[in-house]
């Protein structure tokens, strides 16, 4: 039953985005025409290339994926990538994430948090008699994950690192890793932090704009991107303006993405909402029964159970956003945003976590 409703989450979720930016495209093109290309054909183009994905990677022996070989080429091609995004054009903001070849471009971070939770299961199965150990517990599989996360924070894209280095300690936290260890790395990296922003080194660190976002949280400013959001989403009230109708949603920047919950609030109100959280509860639920009635095997309980908390992480972080709870950063809804790379890695997770259900049934 659980893993029905695991589908059953994924096909309502991908459905409520379609809609989202089906609606969006829309009301755009009736309020303000432009040339531009189809958010809708791109996303649709996206999705089916995904899907694609998504069947390979669920006809795929999930055991292949755990060898020798396909980790240490995975290590492999991971570095490459993130290191080839400093030979593309930068962003507006002067970042290097996108690989873009003209036919198509993708962020190779977003891709590279599934190998993560990829490596860190290979890496449990491979030490489960010693993850209550310090070294080998706890500080070598962070020390081996290290090159990404400075290579993601040197683009840079703090978010993303941010995600990643927390996805990284609490997945070794649910394959037993001691919970004084990952509380201890907290208080050491926030007594940094403190430290770096009452000294004003904090600029060694992060960029400008990235310091300017977070003393302005800190000082208990709401950026206007998070206001006209609200905006949008309290325009809708309970049961919001319908499909298709409203305008607020036109002023929010990067709507189809990282605010994609502003045209859902807009359109279907507080219940659109609340159906939407209400799915990503279940999807993660349903992901927390399947480890707990698959066969023992650590490397499939952890990589479930990470990807879990891949999910739980970046839905936190996108409504912690746009509710004003955290500062503003580029995270996108799973399934439901706009966003090729996002759609792609999420995809390839659950047909990982579908062949690990197949295949324990086999067994």
């Amino acid at each position: 039953m659980n893993e029905k409703s695991l589908a059953f989450f994924v096909i309502i979720l991908l459905c409520v985005g379609f809609m989202a930016l089906s609606s969006f495209e829309v009301v755009q093109d009736y309020i303000k025409p432009s040339n531009n290309s189809s958010v809708v054909l791109n996303h649709l183009i996206k999705l089916m290339f995904a899907i694609v994905f998504f069947i390979v990677f669920l006809y795929t022996d999930y055991r292949l994926l755990f060898s020798k070989h396909i980790i240490a080429g995975g290590y492999i091609l991971s570095i490459a990538l993130l290191i080839a995004v400093f030979f593309f054009p930068e962003t507006e903001t002067g970042a290097h994430r996108w690989i873009d070849l003209g036919v198509f471009s993708f962020q190779p971070s977003e891709v590279v948090k599934i190998y993560v939770i990829l490596f860190l299961s290979w890496y449990v199965e491979k030490n489960q008699l010693f993850m209550k150990r310090f070294f080998r517990g706890f500080l070598k599989p962070i020390l081996l994950i290290s090159p990404f996360l400075i290579l993601i924070l040197l683009e840079p894209d703090f978010s993303t690192f941010v995600l990643i280095f927390l996805l990284v300690i609490l997945t070794l936290y649910v394959a037993e890793t001691r919970g004084v260890y990952v509380l201890s790395l907290f208080m050491i990296i926030l007594i940094f932090f403190t430290y770096a922003y009452e000294s004003g080194s904090l600029d060694k660190i992060l960029k400008g704009y990235q310091i300017e976002r977070l003393v302005s949280y800190l000082k208990g400013n709401v950026s206007e991107q998070v206001m006209k959001a609200v905006d949008a989403v309290r325009s809708g009230g309970i049961a919001g303006k319908g499909l298709m109708l409203g305008e607020e949603k036109l002023f929010v920047p990067v709507v189809t993405s990282d605010f994609v919950l502003a045209i859902v609030g807009e359109e279907l109100g507080f219940i659109g909402l609340g159906v939407v959280l209400f799915s990503f509860y279940g999807l993660v639920h349903s992901l927390v029964k399947v480890v707990s009635k698959m066969q023992p095997i650590p490397a499939v309980k952890t990589f479930i159970a990470g990807f879990a908390i891949f999910i739980m992480l970046q839905v936190m972080v996108n409504v912690g956003v746009i509710s004003g709870i955290l500062p503003v950063t580029g995270v996108t809804l799973p399934l439901v945003s706009y966003g090729g790379s996002s759609l792609l890695s999420t995809m390839i997770g659950f047909g990982i976590v579908g062949n690990m259900i197949l295949e324990s049934g086999r067994e």
